[in-house]
């Protein structure tokens, strides 16, 4: 079992049918150990600028939202309150406004190649101290047909580098 580098929390998601059963199929395809976990490889995605958002209308054409239970890490939970701010929002003023946010992240990762959200590797620390990461370059190796050293990573991230309150 892998030993986790920091706590995951609880937290209800509302995302469109089409975006749950996307998170699905690339946890499955990804050999991801979770949907959990790729809803965090889409939130540090858009964390640091590898895909954009978009504020506009409801996602994938539908207003129909599913709320399920997904494990998000504090960071990704501070940076979602972030963006809620930006969007000039707090937490208890609308929560509709993370219900966009949710909708905004997984849209834009749909948006664009697969490699890009699923490929290169996002790590808090070193690909090095990290057996996650380590176990993430084989399967990118296999799932991308890369040799070892062509496989991108991005170590000592920090979603949260813009003070958003982590």
């Amino acid at each position: 079992m892998k030993k986790k580098s920091s706590c995951y929390m609880p937290t209800a998601l509302n995302l469109a049918p089409q975006q749950w059963q996307w998170l699905e199929v690339m946890a499955m395809k990804y050999k991801l150990s979770s949907t959990s976990k790729a809803m965090r490889c889409c939130i540090n995605c858009v964390a640091l600028g590898d895909a954009q958002m978009q504020q506009s209308g409801g996602c994938c054409g539908c207003n129909n939202t599913l709320t399920k239970e997904l494990e998000l890490s504090d960071e990704q939970l501070a940076w979602i309150e972030g963006q809620k701010k930006k969007q000039g929002s707090s937490s208890d003023d609308n929560d509709d406004i993370t219900l966009s946010i949710e909708q905004q992240v997984v849209s834009a990762c749909m948006s664009i190649d697969e490699y890009t959200v699923f490929g290169i590797i996002r790590c808090k620390s070193s690909v090095a101290k990290c057996e996650g990461a380590q176990e993430a370059v084989e399967n990118i190796q296999q799932q991308f047909d890369k040799k070892k050293g062509e496989v991108v990573t991005k170590e000592n991230i920090d979603i949260c580098a813009n003070n958003c309150g982590c």
